[in-house]
């Protein structure tokens, strides 16, 4: 589908354009008669006791907001906050509400991005379908003070103190539709409905510049961090790639940048493997990738590292740790920082209202 909405497979776009542009005009309406349906308070929106800061998409995968979710809940540590990260743990097998402990827990229990965040991140971690739920959670077993949504922008049910925007600036006129025609969760226009906006991979077009107005819109790269070796619990250099001759494969929602990011850093990716976003991987996965005798190593994603930690590792294999860089971070920060207060101070208001009130 990716490569339909991109406009590369063309003969198979206009075989499918009719069915896949009633279908997304059918979206379209449902997405409709949700926000109708919030604005007339016949859906409910609930509250949260501490501030909500949302990190989310507008298109599906390949847009890097969880890195994003991870370098904040760092920064606001750092700054002498008690963040929570909050996620729903895609294509996780336990059920409920609950925290991840990645001492007993799998990514196939909690979802390999839950996973990846609560080893980085070093900030609880609380996974739920009701992310309402997940953040009182949060509230009483770590006594969080600010709640950070992972892809929470197409939540209507809970109210947000911020929506944090990730777009991809590389993304082509020819996907600019609603899903299933185009990868667009939501209408493009929504971009300006967002408190901030984070863009990578390239410049925004004119129509979502116009669509974002004067939001303060920040750049974010991607840079590697270091090479880790699973077998043999080693770091190394991601300069250690240079010049090698390397299998690479991934599980992501945009495969090709992984696979260009180890040509830019020199190596020589005479394989590249890509498996469907969120991918479990099996141990004969895992061997068939191992199989290829004409390479020096083997390099995969920190996201699909997590979900191999249980199985039989080649000795050269390796995953790139990625570190997030956001230009002009501390103004970024000044501002989520400034809404978490702002918010409560509101609150403190509020309540002493309430209370005054009662007496």
């Amino acid at each position: 589908m990716v490569r339909v909405w991109r406009g590369e497979a063309r003969t198979l776009r206009l075989i499918l354009y009719i069915p896949l542009l009633i279908l997304s005009a059918v979206y379209r309406f449902c997405l409709f008669v949700r926000d109708w349906s919030y604005r007339k308070g016949l859906l409910r929106i609930e509250e949260a006791r501490i501030p909500v800061i949302s990190v989310g998409n507008i298109t599906l995968g390949g847009t890097g907001k969880t890195p994003v979710v991870d370098v904040i809940a760092q920064r606001l540590k750092e700054k002498g906050f008690n963040p929570g990260i909050i996620t729903r743990g895609y294509m996780r097998k336990r059920r409920g509400v609950f925290h991840v402990d990645v001492a007993k827990d799998t990514a196939e229990d909690v979802g390999d991005e839950a996973m990846m965040l609560s080893r980085r991140s070093k900030v609880p971690v609380i996974v739920g379908a009701g992310r309402a739920q997940a953040i009182n959670k949060g509230i009483e077993m770590f006594n969080i003070d600010a709640a950070i949504l992972d892809d929470g922008f197409q939540l209507k049910n809970i109210r947000k103190d911020m929506d944090i925007l990730v777009v991809n600036g590389r993304q082509g006129a020819a996907a600019k539709n609603l899903f299933p025609l185009g990868p667009y969760r939501e209408p493009e226009e929504r971009v300006g409905e967002a408190d901030v906006i984070l863009v990578n991979k390239g410049e925004p077009d004119g129509r979502m510049q116009f669509h974002a107005g004067p939001t303060p819109t920040f750049r974010v790269a991607y840079k590697p961090a270091h090479l880790y070796n699973m077998q043999n619990d080693q770091f190394a250099h991601y300069n250690f790639i240079a010049g090698k001759r390397v299998l690479a494969f991934c599980g992501l929602g945009d495969n090709q940048s992984f696979f260009d990011l180890l040509k830019d850093l020199g190596a020589e990716v005479v394989h590249a493997i890509s498996f469907p976003d969120h991918h479990v991987y099996t141990e004969r996965d895992l061997s068939q990738c191992a199989s290829f005798g004409d390479v020096h190593c083997m390099v995969t994603t920190e996201k699909d590292a997590v979900k191999l930690v249980r199985m039989k590792l080649p000795e050269n294999l390796f995953y790139l740790s990625i570190d997030v860089v956001i230009e002009d971070e501390e103004k970024l920060l000044e501002l989520i920082t400034g809404r978490i207060l702002s918010c409560r101070k509101a609150s403190l208001r509020a309540g002493e209202t309430a209370a005054a009130q009662g007496l």
